[in-house]
């Protein structure tokens, strides 16, 4: 599987997996420091950026699975993930295939519950409207969706990194994150460090269903921030990196 990554650092592996209609630039600020003592490897998901589109349709554990065999193929001996929304469900999708291949696993505004009813109806729309109006219209007003402050400067650097997503992408995606499976048991069962990350503004990923899910394993850490959408990464990008960076530093990894 050709998949494109970008490396930065030495020492323990650490795999950035991006979100839904981006790709590994959100990681730019972090991966522009080094940590210490830490290899960090942002790839663009199938399909987005640099890497190409799988035949659809596909599941996430299909993604998962091509994501782990390229892992083997680099030779990343049981890397800490750090999951971004999307990013987080293939993380889970990977931790459910092979938990002892992990060595750590950080969820950032991500979910291990399935979709709603609801939620499921918002998909089929997403890609009823993509079909018929493109990919533009829909990132006008998905983009500014997932801040807290809608007029935020980073908008406009996720605007310009989600309309690089194709049509053929984004409906792909919506397919299979609408049809993924619980994974709240891979998170209550993994015996490696987990994180979880979210904002206490989050309209995706709720305040309450952060909490809930940080009391599926005893041995997560919980970092819920106040005036914090869906992107925390850009909304409060020095407590992302603190606490990124504190838990991948004492986390047990390989």
């Amino acid at each position: 599987m050709d998949i494109h990554c970008r490396k930065s650092g030495e020492g323990r592996p650490v795999l950035l997996l991006h979100g839904f209609c981006e790709t590994h630039e959100i990681w730019n600020d972090l991966t522009s420091l080094p940590l210490s003592g830490l290899q960090l490897v942002a790839i663009d998901l199938p399909g987005f950026g640099q890497s190409p589109l799988p035949p659809a349709p596909f599941s996430l554990d299909e993604i998962g699975r091509r994501i782990l065999e390229w892992i083997d193929a680099q030779g990343l001996h049981r890397p800490a993930l750090v999951g971004h929304s999307l990013g987080g469900y293939v993380a889970l999708a990977m931790a459910a295939r092979s938990p002892d291949s992990i060595g750590a696993l950080a969820l950032l505004h991500s979910t291990p519950y399935p979709d709603s009813p609801e939620r499921k109806a918002n998909r089929d729309r997403v890609i009823s409207f993509v079909q018929q109006h493109g990919v533009g219209p829909f990132v006008d007003t998905f983009v500014p969706s997932l801040f807290y402050d809608r007029h935020h400067p980073a908008v406009h650097v996720v605007d310009a990194i989600a309309r690089q997503t194709s049509a053929d992408t984004l409906v792909a995606y919506a397919a299979a994150m609408r049809d993924r499976p619980s994974s709240a048991g891979v998170i209550a069962a993994l015996k490696a460090p987990v994180m979880i990350f979210g904002g206490e503004n989050d309209a995706i990923v709720t305040a309450d269903v952060t909490v809930d899910m940080a009391k599926l394993n005893p041995h997560t850490t919980l970092h819920l921030v106040p005036h914090t959408g869906h992107m925390g990464m850009f909304e409060c990008p020095d407590l992302a990196r603190k606490a990124l960076g504190d838990f991948l530093k004492t986390a047990p990894i390989g």
